[in-house]
Order: C-alpha cells, then structure tokens, then sequence
C-alpha cells in the first residue's frame, strides 16, 4: 500500500485534485470527514470539545455546532491551537484504522490518498509515504472563497491560520499549479497518478 497526502492551502482546489484522483483510482480518505464524524453527537470528540469549549460552540441538546466552533478558532489563536490539539490525536488515530482496513481488503499496491489541509502545520508529515501539494496564487484562492459567499474577515483568518505555499513548497515531493482551470489540474494529477502508480509497484 502507498499512502499518498493530499494539502493546500483553504481554496486552492485540494478537494477538486481528490475527486480526480479517485477517478483514476486511488482510495480517498478525507480528514475533514473524519473530524466532522468525530464530533458528531455522543463521540469522545464532541465531548472533550463541549468539556473544553462550553456553551458558546453548543447547540440546545448538547452537540457541537461546528459553525460556531470555526467562528471562534478562527478568531482566536489560542483557541485555534486548543482545538488542533484535541482533535488532530484523534483524527490520526482514525485515519490508522482505516488505513488498515483497507490495507487488509485491497491488492497490495493499492494507492490511498489522504485530503488533509494541515499535514505540514500538524507535524504529521511522517504519517505519509508521499505528499502532494495543490497550490494557486492567493488572490485566486481569495476569489474563489468570495465566489463561495465567505466574508472577507474568514477568509483572512482562514488563510492566516494556514502556512504559506513557498513555505510548503519545498516539503511536498509533488506540486500541482492549480491556479489554472480544470482541464490543467486533470493534467497534472494524471502525472503524479502516473509517478504513484510506478512507485506502489516497486513497493
């Protein structure tokens, strides 16, 4: 099995290289998927959440209002790094046992390939094999977040809490440009397809 992380910054298309690497193939896991389940009603998650939190991130009832929690982590540094430090232990804990599913269940040189937008800023660059990339010029990205109806204050908190794509860069062993349109981005995941596929053969 080749375990491949996907990371870019909020908007520059990480989501969009996913879905085509799925298409071709690979097994897409998706750790805002698994933070969404992790907090979902009655989980360990949402329990150290509310325990850590209070009533400002509560809805009537007891479950996380994940809209109320962004507000405030991405208001809040502090709070931003309390909330990493809950959830990002369990996510990866997660992530290992799905992985290992799905290493018992597929051939062995499946290709699974992990969206997750804080790989480098997490510190679980180590959880991978190998780690691609997706960058776009900013004001592109703060265009397509403006076209998606966020305010201008989220989408600097957002971009702030994120490091910087030449920061990344030298990181990644892959760097797709997606500060072009679709058919480019096809492209270029169809490269790195290719330099995967190559790479789980050779084990």
């Amino acid at each position: 099995m080749l375990h491949a992380g996907l990371t870019g910054g909020v908007g520059s298309g990480k989501s969009l290289a996913a879905a085509e690497f799925a298409r071709l193939g690979a097994v897409v896991l998706d750790a805002d998927k698994i933070a969404r389940e992790l907090l979902s009603k009655g989980t360990s998650g949402a329990r150290l959440v509310a325990a850590t939190f209070g009533a400002p991130v509560l809805v009537p009832g007891g479950e996380v209002d994940r809209a109320a929690l962004a507000r405030l982590v991405f208001s809040d540094d502090a709070s931003r790094r309390r909330l990493d430090g809950l959830l990002h232990p369990l996510i990866v804990a997660r992530r290992r046992e799905l992985l290992e599913q799905i290493k018992r269940t597929s051939p062995p040189d499946v290709i699974v390939v992990t969206e997750a937008a804080l790989i480098f800023e997490a510190g679980t660059r180590g959880e991978f094999d190998r780690v691609i990339l997706v960058t776009a010029p900013e004001a592109v990205r703060r265009a397509r977040l403006a076209a998606r109806g966020w305010g201008a204050a989220e989408i600097e908190a957002r971009i702030r809490s994120q490091w910087d794509d030449d920061r990344k860069r030298p990181l990644a062993d892959y760097v797709i440009d997606n500060g072009g349109g679709t058919e480019e981005l096809k492209v270029q995941v169809s490269k790195v397809w290719a330099a995967l596929k190559e790479r789980a053969k050779r084990g």
